[in-house]
């Protein structure tokens, strides 16, 4: 009999923070950029998803990390032809960090609510979302 082995990718570590606003992606990034003290910048080549009406474009703004940082995103999760997560359809944004930071995940959360243009901010568990795997292309 023949055996298989799987090799599995262990998941990632990350924090995921959703994000309600009402402002254009890149106001938002120059906003959290201000408030927590990052540089995120806008990727080249965007996430794509297969939507309803057909390939679906969804932008990215990147902060890679550093030694002793966290890599940072802002991922957005609505594009006129479709949302990249359904599960999270009231969520514009998702900001996904690395958990090996140095302030808490409480004090983040906070500083992302207090941000201008930031109507409402809540953690995210990656592992009960069907599809976080997106997010983390």
């Amino acid at each position: 009999m023949a055996k298989f082995k799987l090799d599995l990718e262990p998941d990632p570590e990350v924090l995921l923070i959703a994000i309600s606003s009402h402002v254009n992606d890149y106001r938002l990034c120059w906003s959290l950029n201000i408030g927590l003290g990052l540089q995120l910048v806008r990727r080249t080549e965007d996430i794509q998803d297969n939507g309803p009406e057909g390939l679906a474009h969804y932008c990215v703004f990147d902060q890679p990390g550093v030694t002793g940082e966290p890599a940072w995103s802002l991922v957005a999760n609505h594009a006129p032809d479709g949302v990249l997560v359904p599960e999270q359809r009231q969520a514009d944004f998702f900001l996904v960090m690395g958990t090996d930071t140095h302030q808490t995940p409480e004090d983040i959360l906070h500083t992302v609510r207090s941000t201008q243009f930031v109507l409402a901010a809540y953690f995210l568990e990656a592992n009960t979302l069907k599809s976080a795997h997106k997010l983390l292309q």
